[in-house]
């Protein structure tokens, strides 16, 4: 009973243009379940329609709507209890209060920073999740984590079952493995306008990313190493005004370079061309950005603490991020030691293959197969 094929319900309203972390890991994830050829069902539901899950191959499901936390409590309910799958997954924190009976539903919680950091939020996410988390938490048939560093904050602030809380580590994409090609690198390197030696920094611009106490560090190198600039990728995230009143004044302005959201093949050639990843975010639930640097051999520094410790593995400098401080220090040492940024770069390599988007999306699959066993036995 266990080979034949899943169908899967799947919220993939995050499956959208500009997506970052949550939108990266549904699309990620869907596209390697696609990959393992299992005959899978896989559709996809949600409230607005973009070119990409259409052009997937899976069915797409609306209707639209404007509002998707209406949505995913009025027309998501009324589409499983038509379309009965096997199960509903829901990769993005949040699914229907009332649950749609028979159909078991699977769970995403990436981190849990509306609860520890709550003031980088707006009003509205810090009320729907801090209220329906715990809620949909304890009615989920089964929880995915990116980390065990989640799950363990996960099980600490909301207690639950934890047979029932599964760490599905995710991954950079499979092409990160290839340096860009030297015409690529040219092109984005005009459109981009990159310096030739710079540190490189990924994120939405907010305060968990702590872009600003890095711009504060960058600012105590930057007689030392005059020839290295820094560079900010990143679109617009809540709560940004600081971080872009810093940007516009600080001393080094003129070599700092704000690129914006950039897409996988600007981003790619970031990552390759670049002196270092710096990545002192306050919190993360897994930190793709440093998975996927690694991958492309791109030293690391990042923090310590939270899921960022585990995703690097050792293979990182780890400094505390709340220390401009230390965060300094730490540049010091990868911009001032070749040997160091090689060993990083070989240990990151080393790391960034133990990770790949089949193996989480085999880990995923096995969780929705278990559930359908579960029920038949």
């Amino acid at each position: 009973m266990a080979d034949r094929p899943l169908r899967i319900a799947i919220d993939a309203t995050t499956w959208a243009p500009g997506r970052t972390g949550v939108g990266l890991y549904t699309e990620r994830l869907i596209r390697a379940w696609q990959a393992l050829d299992t005959g899978d069902e896989l559709l996809l539901l949600t409230n607005r329609f973009a070119q990409e899950p259409a052009a997937s191959g899976l069915s797409v499901l609306g209707p639209r709507f404007p509002v998707r936390a209406a949505w995913l409590q009025t027309a998501v309910p009324v589409q499983l209890a038509r379309l009965r799958p096997d199960a509903a997954f829901f990769p993005n924190y949040l699914a229907p209060i009332v649950p749609v009976p028979g159909i078991p539903y699977v769970l995403t919680v990436h981190d849990m920073a509306v609860f520890l950091y709550p003031e980088t939020f707006t009003f509205k996410k810090r009320v729907l999740q801090r209220a329906a988390l715990p809620l949909l938490v304890r009615q989920a048939a089964a929880i995915l984590t990116p980390s065990e560093s989640t799950k363990r904050d996960l099980l600490r602030l909301i207690p639950t079952d934890p047979s029932k809380v599964v760490v599905t580590p995710l991954a950079a994409p499979a092409d990160f493995e290839q340096r860009p090609d030297a015409a690529t690198v040219a092109r984005e390197r005009a459109a981009l306008n990159l310096p030739r030696r710079y540190i490189l920094t990924v994120g939405t611009l907010e305060p968990r990313k702590n872009q600003v106490r890095l711009v504060r560090a960058f600012e105590r190198l930057a007689d030392r190493f005059p020839d290295v600039q820094l560079v900010v990728a990143g679109g617009k995230g809540w709560r940004d005004d600081e971080i872009r009143a810093v940007l516009g004044d600080t001393p080094v302005k003129n070599r700092i370079r704000s690129v914006g959201y950039v897409g996988t093949e600007a981003l790619k050639v970031l990552y390759a061309e670049a002196l270092a990843l710096c990545y002192p975010s306050l919190y993360e639930g897994f930190g793709l950005p440093v998975a996927e640097a690694m991958a492309m051999g791109t030293p690391v520094l990042t923090s310590r603490g939270s899921s960022l410790d585990e995703v690097a593995a050792g293979a990182a400098l780890a400094v505390d991020p709340l220390s401009v401080d230390e965060i300094a220090q730490g540049l010091e040492k990868l911009l001032g030691d070749d040997v160091l940024r090689a060993d990083l770069s070989q240990r990151g390599l080393q790391r960034a293959a133990q990770l790949s988007w089949s193996h989480t999306a085999r880990a995923t699959r096995q969780v929705f197969l278990q559930l359908r066993d579960r029920r038949r036995s």
